[in-house]
């Protein structure tokens, strides 16, 4: 099959690896596969690095004319098969330039945020009309698009982010960053990993942590990531008197190191999470996870099994049960034991990869069937 992927973040998060993943993967199966992202994003120079075919292009509301011409135009050069968005813009550029394509590619959206949609008629244009299929990274997301926008659950399947374990393990041996940030050899290290947005709970982590030190003396904290809040985040952790316990370690692309040198990782979100890519690692380093119970996260860390549920926006909750892990050794042990199996099970790349191409098999089947098509699925 020819495959074109969309992206118009600028930012690169779980989001955006996720997509470079199913590139990779897809390419590697024999696909024929192009990367469209936006002009000068962090995910250009990513995939450029990975060795795919990409296509820069402008597509926020601003450009949208254009970016539709762009779009029309790319594809009527590469003939794909599928175009798969995976952002709100660029699924309202694509889905109109393939609509307006004699070639009429299928398109299907991945909705990788638990955020709700809006239930006004542009949101059923986009998501009934435009969209000829919708992947969702959990089944939360999946009942609540069903239940709250209407739309048809037979257009709709879950399919969950899915790690690389073998790369995970070897992308997390020596890691360096207890000797980095000095610490200690009693150190207790609780870490948080993503963009630095408000919604991804930072400050609720810092407010924690003033709460954590209260009772666990040696402890240390880490937050890997950057993004638009990260001045005002420093600002609010020399506030609190914090800067020589808290330590901010901008964008890093060892994150599985930083992974494996934590004791606990807290995901502080507030709302809008679908499932986590960092838990997933986390699980399958069999590290203890403590989250807030937002969006998909009650499917990978359940409650007192692989991790710690605790309120969104609760900085003394979510200290509470970072003390409870770190006080209760065996308990967080098996924890993190439990969250690796059930990584093993359910949430490997090769899962993922697995029912993505088999849905890009049965949409052509059913949608446009041809020989070729019939005879891949069968």
């Amino acid at each position: 099959m020819r495959i074109m992927h969309t992206e118009s973040s600028g930012g690169l998060g779980g989001q955006e690896f996720r997509t470079i993943a199913e590139s990779e993967s897809m390419a590697r199966r024999g696909h024929d596969v192009l990367l469209v992202t936006q002009v000068g994003s962090r995910m250009e120079c990513l995939a450029r690095n990975a060795g795919l075919a990409v296509e820069p292009v402008h597509m926020n509301r601003w450009t949208l004319p254009s970016g539709i011409r762009k779009l029309y135009t790319l594809i009527g050069q590469f003939s794909p098969d599928i175009v798969h968005t995976h952002g709100s813009t660029d699924t309202w550029i694509a889905g109109i330039a393939a609509r307006l394509s004699p070639r009429r590619p299928i398109l299907i959206r991945t909705r990788h945020k638990a955020t709700p949609i809006s239930t006004g008629w542009l949101s059923q244009l986009l998501y009934e009309k435009l969209t000829d299929r919708i992947i969702t990274t959990g089944e939360t997301i999946r009942h609540a698009m069903h239940v709250r926008n209407g739309f048809d659950q037979t257009r709709m399947c879950s399919i969950p982010t899915g790690v690389d374990l073998h790369k995970l393990q070897s992308g997390s041996q020596n890691s360096h960053l207890r000797e980095e940030l000095s610490l200690p050899p009693d150190a207790v290290l609780v870490g948080m990993v993503g963009f630095l947005r408000f919604e991804k709970g930072a400050f609720y982590f810092v407010e924690a942590a003033k709460h954590l030190l209260q009772s666990v003396k040696n402890c240390w904290f880490c937050i890997a990531g950057d993004g638009p809040i990260e001045e005002k985040l420093r600002a609010r952790i020399c506030e609190l008197g914090l800067e020589n316990r808290v330590h901010l370690l901008g964008y890093r692309k060892d994150v599985p190191q930083i992974l494996s040198a934590l004791d606990v990782l807290v995901l502080p979100t507030t709302g809008g999470e679908g499932i986590s890519q960092v838990i997933l690692q986390a699980l399958g380093l069999e590290k203890p996870v403590v989250a807030t119970d937002t969006g998909g996260t009650k499917e990978v860390v359940v409650h007192g099994h692989t991790g710690l549920l605790v309120p969104p926006a609760d900085a003394l909750a979510l200290a509470h049960s970072v003390e409870r892990v770190i006080k209760n050794a065996a308990t967080s042990k098996q924890m993190g034991i439990n969250g690796r199996r059930l990584v093993e099970k359910s949430y490997s790349l090769d899962h993922m990869i697995e029912a993505t191409e088999r849905l890009y098999l049965t949409a052509c089947s059913e949608l446009r069937p041809s020989p070729l098509m019939t005879a891949s699925v069968s």
